[in-house]
């Protein structure tokens, strides 16, 4: 093997590996971070949200075309809700804005989020058995077809 040959292989190898990268940036580049499985609701697909207004607002939110990996935070910002959450306590959301010792509580149908404590407590709305959520807002599971319930309760 003579140095012009060697020098030709090494040059296609850099060469090769310099278009690999490329093809690899603009792979990488074609990923949003905000969304890294890329799975989003069904067209059709949506909750219910009901905020203990006086009376009570029954919100039907649509979810199609929205990662599923939204929060019930999300949920606020999409419907224009104005809330107030610090240190993962909800302390308005709409008109309801208790004082204490009264605070906002959370009910949902969504099983992974139930508080499986001994002080776990339910509420019916609209037909459906609704059970506290063990997890805050930011952490809630928002699915089609379930319902979460913005209430208050006394400690």
């Amino acid at each position: 093997m003579t140095t012009s040959t060697t020098f030709k292989t090494a040059i296609s190898s850099v060469a090769a590996i310099l278009v690999l990268l490329c093809l690899l940036t603009a792979f990488a580049a074609c990923i949003d971070p905000e969304q890294p499985d890329g799975d989003v609701f069904a067209d059709g697909a949506s909750m219910t949200l009901a905020i203990a207004e006086e009376p009570t607002r029954t919100i039907e939110v649509d979810l199609s075309g929205l990662d599923k990996n939204i929060s019930l935070l999300d949920v606020f910002d999409k419907e224009d809700i104005d809330y107030v959450a610090e240190s993962g306590m909800l302390y308005k959301v709409g008109s309801l804005e208790p004082t204490a010792p009264e605070y906002i509580y959370l009910y949902t149908s969504v099983t992974a989020d139930f508080d499986v404590s001994q002080y776990a407590t339910t509420i019916d709305f609209d037909g459906k058995t609704l059970t506290n959520s063990g997890v805050g807002a930011a952490d809630m599971t928002v699915e089609d077809g379930c319902i979460i319930y913005v209430g208050t309760i006394v400690y």
